[in-house]
């Protein structure tokens, strides 16, 4: 038994240990356990005790042992720990007192797992050279497989690659010999220090590189072909595995000591997959692919995919203008705005015109719908309107008169009074105004017809307002105008222009709402609308008679001062008037005002 365990000092607790851990075997004795005990958890797939048995019996125990490398090199390659293979059958090639054909063949397959095929190729041929007999045939073997691999990513296939893809390569070519050019490590300070140029700020700001959505949905796409192409049907699982490393059901950052460990796990995983994605990428590429099949029958099953796509697409759009005109017969404002931004910013977005030939039409089509049911919420009031009410005419334009806003308390320990900045800030209702309108402004970049810019330029002015930013809504509004007036379209101008009609009603701005009414009643005239000109006609009455009651407030206040300042007069001019008559009454009241202390 080990005497360190038996003669514990006392008050020290004794190690806890394993039954065989208590004998005191030899040392070559233990460094053979270690090593079957590797061998034994790699053939089981336990993959965290065979590292570990490994690794005690090479760097436990003296001496070199060439099988100890060989072995853990094969365990590190079977779960793409390619680099560390590399390392160890490198190790074990120096540390073998004879050649080994074994040793040699991990190394070449370590090689060419990390897709170093001409060194491999080199290696091959050296150990053919050096073997004879059965050990030369599995270099051979692999050396037929190498050739088709490196035949597979220079040959025909990559010169019809080039030849399609000649006009794109200079700018490829000069992209990345800028990248390679600004890949400079060092801190910033020591380059401007360099140029002797003021260190003003030592961490350099990253550039958010904006994608359309066009371009995005065009990645994605060509991202889940790739991992189709490579990994069959078991894409979807992958796809699974990557968006599960940040989910926060999964991961559990409240529970204590719970998210580091799955988020490694999971990290760590779903790099083996790539690893092994690039490797089978490496072997034979996605143009190799392309052109080994039939061109004609590819381009026949990309046809027919293609009409598939569009017909399905021309079944949808008729789907969605029923369905807008569904919740215009209900009335029902608030859902028909929330679906109308719904498709067009996920769904109409990404299609291309090949599938798509009538996207334009489409989006006038749905804009200029939303545009009337817009258009149908101004009617008259069921109540009776009085000037005599400052907020009348918010409540006859169907807006809430405007509040001050409340102080906003941040307290610690709750989240939800935190305001995050970034692109990691919490979607709650705090912060939902503000991520629609950043979304928005998102869309607004991209956006190229002049309906649509209208239409997210009104959006922009409709939610600012409801927010009281009455100042950006009459520039989003004004914007939305310009826009409208691109298109041709009156009933977007008309809809902009009611929006700036709102925000001078809670301002109380009368003279600048004269001006914006008589514009609403002259496009109202255009579109040819009865109810709509009756309503601007009561508004314009409304504001008239604001202007006439303030009017009447203002001389009635002049009036009063005009009265004051002509009875200070006549009182300073009376004979009666003396300035120590004055001085005398000024006294005594100073007198009875000390009294009364």
């Amino acid at each position: 038994m080990k005497d360190n365990n038996l003669s514990a000092p006392a008050g020290v607790l004794v190690a806890n240990l394993k039954p065989w851990e208590t004998i005191d075997w030899p040392a070559e004795q233990q460094h053979w356990i270690h090593r079957s005990w590797g061998q034994y958890f790699a053939r089981m797939r336990k993959n965290i005790f065979a590292q570990r048995y490994f690794d005690k019996c090479i760097n436990e125990h003296e001496g070199v042992d060439h099988k100890a490398y060989y072995l853990r090199s094969k365990f590190q390659r079977s779960v793409a720990l390619t680099q560390g293979a590399l390392e160890d059958s490198l190790k074990a090639s120096e540390a073998r007192e004879v050649w080994n054909a074994n040793i040699s063949m991990e190394l070449a397959d370590a090689m060419y797992d990390l897709n170093r095929f001409e060194d491999n190729k080199g290696l091959l041929h050296d150990n053919v050279r050096r073997h004879a007999g059965t050990a030369m045939k599995a270099f051979e073997n692999r050396l037929l497989v190498v050739d088709e691999n490196l035949k597979d990513c220079t040959g025909y296939s990559l010169a019809n690659f080039f030849m399609e893809h000649s006009s794109q390569l200079p700018g490829f070519y000069e992209h990345q010999q800028e990248e390679l050019r600004k890949a400079d490590k060092r801190p910033l300070w020591k380059i401007l220090k360099e140029r002797r140029e003021c260190d003003v700020q030592s961490i350099m700001d990253r550039k958010e590189v904006m994608l359309s959505p066009l371009e995005s949905e065009r990645r994605r796409r060509k991202n889940k072909i790739y991992y189709q192409n490579y990994l069959g049907r078991n894409w979807t699982d992958f796809i699974f595995l990557k968006t599960l490393r940040r989910n926060q059901s999964c991961l559990l950052d409240h529970n204590f000591g719970s998210s580091p460990a799955r988020t490694e796990y999971l990290e760590s995983s779903f790099q083996r997959l790539t690893t092994f994605t690039k490797m089978l990428q490496a072997r034979s590429p996605m143009y190799n692919e392309y052109f080994q099949r039939n061109p004609r029958m590819e381009a026949r099953i990309r046809e027919s995919n293609l009409f598939r796509i569009q017909y399905q697409t021309r079944r949808n759009m008729l789907s969605i203008l029923r369905t807008i005109q569904v919740l215009r017969k209900n009335n029902d404002i608030k859902r028909l705005r929330k679906f109308v931004e719904d498709v067009m910013g996920n769904y109409v977005v990404i299609k291309t015109n090949r599938l798509m030939p009538w996207k334009v039409e489409f989006m006038n089509e749905v804009y200029n719908n939303l545009a009337m049911s817009l258009c149908e919420g101004y009617r008259l009031p069921s109540t009776r309107v009085t000037p005599y009410d400052k907020s009348a005419m918010c409540h006859l334009l169907n807006i809430p008169t405007a509040k001050p806003l409340e102080h906003t308390e941040f307290i610690f320990g709750d989240r939800s009074t935190y305001s995050y900045a970034g692109p990691d800030k919490q979607s709650t209702d705090r912060l939902a105004d503000q991520n629609f309108i950043e979304y928005l402004e998102k869309r607004l970049f991209f956006a190229r017809l002049p309906i649509e810019r209208s239409y997210l330029l009104h959006e922009l002015a409709d939610r600012h307002m409801q927010k009281n930013h009455f100042i950006q809504s009459l520039s989003y509004a004004q914007k939305a105008i310009d826009e409208a007036k691109i298109c041709n379209s009156r009933i977007w101008e008309f809809l902009s222009t009611m929006l700036m009609a709102k925000s001078h009603a809670v301002l109380h701005k009368y003279e600048r709402q004269t001006e914006v009414l008589n514009s609403a009643y002259d496009l109202a005239t255009e579109l040819k609308s009865p109810q709509l000109c009756t309503f601007i006609e009561l508004c314009r009455m409304l504001n008239k008679d604001y202007i006439t009651l303030r009017k009447m407030s203002q001389l009635v206040t002049s009036k009063r001062l005009r009265t004051k300042i002509s009875n200070r007069s006549s009182f300073f001019t009376s004979p009666n008037y003396s300035p120590n008559l004055l001085e005398s009454r000024e006294s005594k009241k100073e007198e009875v005002d000390l009294l009364t202390i």
